[in-house]
């Protein structure tokens, strides 16, 4: 009698290592306040789908989380850059140019809402006086710039007021000036109004307004 030759089934091969990229893209992908590891985690997470796509990696789950993880962390990032320049960074950079563009073509009750200041009735009437100097010495304004040579390009976050040097150019006169920005209120609102603003000038001497700075709200 012959003997029938046993048939051997073949080894099963190992299962698919786990992508470490997709592993790493999730991970990154859950620090949505960092730009880079947002980034990272879109690179990576693409590195990973491409890598379980051929089925040399398991893992594609964790990679398309990642990425889409990625993804989203640059979007709100983006968001929240656009409304900080928007709502901080360019009206700081504007300094009292707002305020007076509004007063000289409003009046003086458009100024004085520009500003950190009480509900007095009172300070109408030093906004109208203040205006009405600014017009006959000045006339309209033309343009207002940081001026770079004293001041820092951008605020201290770490300061709830923006201090800086502006140099304002007039239908008349080109003059220095300075303003004090409140950005943050003392319980932490966003408050983004001025506290005072002075204009220099040494001819014919400085205007200030309010004439006396208010008091923290």
């Amino acid at each position: 009698m012959h003997s029938m030759p046993l048939s051997m089934d073949p080894a099963p091969s190992p299962p698919p290592r786990m992508s470490v990229c997709a592993v790493a893209s999730l991970v990154l992908g859950l620090v949505l306040c960092c730009p880079l590891t947002s980034l990272a985690a879109i690179v990576l997470g693409a590195v990973g789908l491409n890598a379980t796509k051929a089925r040399m990696a398991s893992g594609r789950g964790l990679a398309i989380a990642g990425l889409a993880l990625g993804l989203v962390g640059t979007a709100l990032q983006v968001a929240f850059g656009a409304w900080s320049y928007t709502t901080i960074y360019a009206p700081l950079m504007q300094g009292p140019a707002p305020a007076l563009r509004a007063g000289l073509d409003r009046g003086a009750a458009a100024m004085v809402e520009q500003f950190v200041a009480p509900e007095d009735k009172s300070l109408e009437a030093e906004a109208t006086a203040f205006l009405d100097t600014v017009k006959s010495r000045y006339g309209s304004l033309v343009a207002c710039e940081l001026d770079r040579s004293t001041q820092a390009p951008t605020p201290d976050s770490k300061r709830p007021e923006f201090e800086a040097d502006f140099e304002i150019r007039f239908e008349r006169a080109t003059i220095k000036a300075r303003s004090c920005t409140l950005i943050t209120t003392p319980d932490g609102r966003l408050s983004m109004k001025l506290r005072w603003i002075e204009l220099i000038d040494p001819a014919q001497g400085d205007l200030r307004f309010p004439p006396a700075e208010p008091k923290a709200p």
